[in-house]
Parts: structure tokens; sequence; C-alpha cells
């Protein structure tokens, strides 16, 4: 049979006729209890458990410790313990279970008031939704920056991959314009009997270059 622990946690998530095993990853979320007070109640006895009697504590193995029930729900402020539904009493007060206290012991609060609780539990929702909102806005901003940058390189690319092309057509029309100068300078050398230079190698390196061949023709060769 479970422990007074688990009964009191499926008493207070959901129906009896709808209640399933307790298990601890149930307090992860305030919203799977009936209300957030037991919630409350269920998580600062775990703590207080683990802070007393260690990491290992687990409050689903062992029987319900009324004097930690006093010390993690601050006494009986109305009548009875926090955890229990008045089924288990404490024979001892708070002031006598604070007397009995070492200084390594759980600091014993004040039980909050359901509404205490209420508002806080806004106040973290509205958190999330805040951190939620602003890391949505950092991942949109991000995406935005990486479309631009993409878009820029494109943009880079595009005008690379322009500027070679054009720089390659400026070549083969130099290329074609000394072939042209050629072919007219040796028609003018066989119709004055001389024997013409061989075709010259024409530069690819540059259209500087290609320029520089066509305003320099090869050496002993006089320009008709």
């Amino acid at each position: 049979m479970p422990h007074l622990y688990d009964l009191y946690g499926m008493a207070h998530t959901a129906s009896y006729k709808k209640a399933k095993a307790f298990s601890e990853s149930d307090l992860d979320d305030p919203n799977n209890f009936t209300n957030i007070s037991s919630h409350q109640k269920l998580v600062v006895y775990r703590d207080a458990g683990k802070a007393t009697k260690g990491d290992d504590f687990n409050p689903s193995q062992e029987p319900l410790d009324p004097e930690l029930v006093m010390i993690s729900g601050g006494g009986r402020p109305h009548g009875s313990i926090a955890i229990g539904d008045g089924i288990i009493r404490c024979p001892l007060t708070l002031p006598e279970i604070k007397a009995r206290q070492s200084s390594n012991c759980p600091e014993i609060m004040r039980r909050p008031r359901p509404v205490d609780l209420a508002i806080e539990a806004a106040l973290q929702k509205e958190r999330l939704a805040n951190q939620a909102a602003l890391e949505k806005e950092r991942l949109a901003s991000q995406a935005a920056l990486e479309k631009e940058r993409l878009a820029s390189q494109a943009a880079l690319d595009e005008r690379d991959q322009t500027t070679a092309r054009l720089i390659e057509e400026e070549r083969s029309r130099n290329e074609a314009g000394q072939r042209a100068v050629y072919e007219l300078f040796v028609g003018l050398c066989e119709k004055s009997g001389q024997v013409p230079p061989p075709m010259p190698v024409f530069s690819s390196i540059g259209t500087n270059n290609s320029r520089a061949a066509l305003h320099d023709p090869s050496p002993g060769v006089s320009p008709p």
C-alpha cells in the first residue's frame, strides 16, 4: 500500500474515480494538482527531507514524518499539520521542535497562504511568458541577420561571377582584335614580298596584357 505522502498526492491530483499511482515527476508541474497549495506542501516536505536526511531521501518510500511536516509546513496555523488532511498528528508544538533543532536543520518556514501561492504562480507564468517572447524575438532577429548575410553573400558571389564573365568577354574580344591585326599585317607583308613573322601567342593573363600586346609588335618586325 502506498505511504501517506503518495496517498495525499493521489488525492490532490485527481478525483478518487480517476486516481492513479503518484509519481515524483508529478511534482514537476503544479498544474498536475487540483490546487497549488497541495503541490507546494508536497514539494517543501520533500525538499526539507532531503535537507535533513540527505539527497537520497524519498518520501514515497518512508512513512510520513509528523515533525518534518511541522517544519516544512510552518506548524499547524489552522489546527492541523500541512499534509495528511488531519489524519496524523504531531505531539510536539512548533516551539518545542525549534528548541530541539540543531544548526544544520532546515529553517522553519511560514506556511504560505493559497492567495500568496496563486500570486507567485501568476508572476512565474508571466516571467516564463516574457522569457519565451524574448527568446522568440532573439531567434527571429538571428534568423533575419542570417538571411541578410546569405543575401549579401549571394550578391557578392553574383558580382564576382559577373566580373569574371566580363573579363573573359573582354579578353576574347582583345584576342579576336589581335588576330585581326595580325592577319592584316600578314596580308601587307605578302603584298610587299616580306615574310611575315610567326603568329604571336596572345596573352590570356588579363585585359591589360592583351592591350599591351596589341600595341607592342614582335621585335624586329616593323608595322607597315
